[in-house]
Parts: C-alpha cells; sequence; structure tokens
C-alpha cells in the first residue's frame, strides 16, 4: 500500500499483516489486519479497492445497511449471522499471535475482553442483527469466501471487481 490509506470506514489506521487479497487483475482487494497495534483494531479484513471502497459507499447512502439487516432478519439467517461472528473471534485470536495475545490478557485484561468479544469488525454479538457497515461486509465475504448474506453482497456487485483491471490505478 505504499504507506497509503485508502477505504473502510474508520478513522483508526489498521495494521496490516502480510497477506493481502486480490482480484482477477492483481490489484489488491482487501488487506488482512491483525488486532494489536497502537491501539486494538477489531477489523480483521480491510477492504482497500478503491472500486468496492466507493460503491459500498454509494449503496450505503442509499439505505443499504438497513436493507442487508432486513435482508439478514427476513431470510432466516440470524443464527448464522451469530456464528458469523463467532468465527470472526476465532480469526482475531489467530491473527493476534500466541504471544501478544497472552500479553494483552495478562497485562491489558479488559481490552483483549473488550476486543475478543466481539463479532464482524467488533460488531457486539446480540439478539438482533447489526451489520455496522457495508466496507466492513464486503471485505469480510472476499477475506473469508463466506457471509450469511452472501447472495445480496454479490447481487450489489460488493463481492467482485472493476471488471476492467484499471481500479490498481485509482489509488
Amino acid at each position: 500500500m505504499n504507506g497509503k490509506y485508502c477505504g473502510g470506514c474508520r478513522k483508526v489506521s489498521p495494521v496490516f499483516v502480510a497477506r493481502e487479497i486480490k482480484c482477477r487483475f492483481g490489484n489488491v482487494r482487501v488487506q488482512v489486519c491483525g488486532p494489536w497495534g497502537r491501539k486494538p483494531f477489531p477489523t480483521s479484513f480491510w477492504l482497500v479497492c478503491p472500486y468496492l471502497v466507493r460503491l459500498a459507499g454509494k449503496i450505503e447512502s442509499l439505505g443499504g445497511v438497513h436493507e442487508l439487516e432486513e435482508y439478514i432478519a427476513g431470510h432466516g439467517l440470524v443464527h448464522e449471522w451469530r456464528r458469523y461472528n463467532l468465527m470472526h473471534q476465532v480469526i482475531r485470536l489467530r491473527l493476534g499471535g500466541m504471544r501478544v495475545n497472552w500479553f494483552m490478557r495478562r497485562y491489558r485484561g479488559r481490552i483483549f475482553r473488550d476486543v475478543m468479544r466481539g463479532g464482524v469488525g467488533g460488531i457486539r454479538a446480540c439478539e438482533g442483527v447489526n451489520v455496522k457497515c457495508l466496507h466492513l461486509q464486503a471485505a469480510s465475504l472476499i477475506g473469508t469466501g463466506h457471509h450469511p448474506a452472501e447472495t445480496w453482497l454479490r447481487d450489489k456487485g460488493l463481492a467482485g471487481d472493476c471488471g476492467c483491471g484499471f481500479c490498481g490505478e485509482w489509488s
């Protein structure tokens, strides 16, 4: 990324780990993030493709977050949504690394519990469905290859690429 930050919806800069998920043209779509840096960071998959970042923002501005929440609830996917959030807790534990997780748990226990209790991007798993943002959901689908509302995200174009390979030149 050459030190550039380009995407997502948080003000805290992520701690990128070595892995990147690229599109068919070889451009980075998603960066994999570790949970520990200067500040705790519960988002494991960070959307960086300029095309997908813009598309997610456009769909969000048209009420996409609420629409996705209704899709999950209306299609009987709430149980799968909860399991998906638990899966993200496990992913964060694996990305944190055994030694750093041990240190954080022992010396920063409250912070460790707060970061590890959250689901996708730190979303609190509750009775209902809380999606947070579409950038996060698209990145999670691309990063894991699965999402409870995968059909909805794919129908909106949030799992693809720009279709021309120029997205790498937009950043």
